[in-house]
């Protein structure tokens, strides 16, 4: 196999690995690479061997890369998901922090009961959402890496868009 085939490969295998955005920047040093041309070229290839398939490689802002499933495939796909990477309760205190940004944790804590602090925390670990401390309470708000994800731009409004949106019901054709 020749360098180019190998790096190719092992980009393809970080972006398919990783659960979060990768800069460029991550990406040459794993490649120990100097070239931010060659390896952002390297994503190209990747994004154009993805065109129209299930699986895409999509583009952030500030030159992050992800490798995601299709977005309008999503509904048809998730029953046969083996695992959920969050489950039901904690998505709710996600959706219910989105939807109310910005939200003190006390509010969020009377509305989805004592769990929610476990939740909020598992929420802040994987880098979902943020604090800001207020006094003897915190802000919580959404993260840059929760609109990555979820395809949104990372503001109240369109968020809380999003969400309205998604609740729609789907009308029978």
């Amino acid at each position: 196999m020749s360098e180019a085939r190998d790096e190719k490969l092992l980009v393809e295998a970080m972006l398919f690995a990783s659960d979060k955005p990768l800069e460029l920047r991550e990406i040459m040093r794993a490649l120990r690479s100097r070239s931010a041309a060659r390896v952002a070229q390297i994503v190209e290839e990747l994004r154009r061997d993805y065109s129209g398939r299930a699986i895409e490689v999509v583009e952030l802002e500030g030159r992050r890369y992800f490798m995601r499933l299709r977005p309008d495939l999503n509904q048809f796909v998730k029953r046969f998901a083996r695992r959920q990477v969050l489950t039901a309760g904690v998505l709710k205190t996600l959706a219910t922090i989105a939807y109310h940004q910005p939200v003190s944790r006390a509010n969020i804590v009377a509305v989805r009961g004592k769990d929610a602090y476990r939740q909020i925390k598992l929420l802040m670990d994987r880098g979902l959402v943020e604090a800001e401390k207020s006094g003897r309470n915190q802000i919580l708000r959404t993260t840059q890496l929760f609109a990555d994800l979820f395809g949104v731009e990372n503001n109240p409004q369109s968020i809380r868009s999003a969400i309205r949106q998604m609740l729609k019901p789907e009308k029978p054709d």
